[in-house]
């Protein structure tokens, strides 16, 4: 059976409930979660996967941008969520700006000044435009306009990779600086060792099935202090 993001009741404290969820494209099989629960008290949750593993499916289909798939995911009424997507959205014509402007227009939880606080903390000023931004002031930008809102939900689709170690430092320090209060976030990597120290949990996926959901200082313990040794294990152990 079909849904088309069914909204259905949760706990106070559950911000997403996913119960046997299947996304297929075409006869293919790419996602299936048997249960998964999301809570307002989540912190920063990684979603770590190769890349093929599941990770943007699973992620475009809790932001609703996927709506047809089997199964139930389960959020509270009016439940906003602020998604970026691993693709550049913004007219590369636009000034910052308008940027901003343009997401004040769309998203009555953008906070104005939460942004502000962005433009003057880097090198981006608000009459450039999106074209002569280099590559990572573009990623903070997106990022930054994502980070301004107030939603239920943060979900984020690989906003560190293709960029260098010293971009990505940044990257985590605007995640760290500007996300709302007792929000949780969904932040989808290939790459964890590194960026691990923003996680409070992490979620493995590989093939499109769920391997485990877990606290992040138990998984460091699963792989002695390395998490890609705890994803190794934790594939090896559903194999057995």
């Amino acid at each position: 059976m079909e849904l088309i993001g069914g909204i259905g009741p949760v706990e106070q404290s559950e911000t997403v409930a996913v119960s046997d969820l299947q996304v297929r494209y075409g006869s293919l099989l790419a996602l299936s979660i048997k249960s998964l629960m999301i809570h307002a008290s989540s912190g920063v949750i990684g979603l770590f996967g190769p890349n093929g593993a599941g990770k943007s499916t699973f992620l475009r289909t809790v932001s609703g941008d996927i709506g047809r798939f089997a199964g139930r995911i389960s959020k509270p009424p009016r439940h906003r969520v602020a998604y970026l997507p691993d693709e550049p959205f913004l007219y590369r014509w636009m000034k910052v700006a308008q940027c901003a402007q343009l997401f004040a227009s769309r998203h009555d939880d953008f906070r104005p000044a939460v942004f502000e606080r962005f433009l003057e903390g880097s090198k981006i000023t608000a009459n450039k435009r999106v074209s002569s931004l280099s590559k990572g002031m573009s990623e903070r930008l997106h990022l930054a306009l994502i980070m301004s809102r107030t939603p239920d939900l943060y979900v984020l689709d690989e906003p560190l990779g293709g960029v260098d170690p010293v971009v990505r430092d940044h990257l985590l320090d605007l995640i760290r600086d500007l996300r709302s209060e007792n929000v949780p976030l969904l932040l989808s990597t290939h790459l964890i060792n590194g960026v691990d120290k923003i996680f409070d949990n992490i979620i493995l996926i590989s093939d499109g099935f769920l391997l485990t959901h877990d606290s992040a200082e138990n998984l460091r313990r699963l792989g002695d202090g390395d998490l890609e040794l705890a994803y190794k294990r934790s594939v090896m152990m559903s194999h057995e």
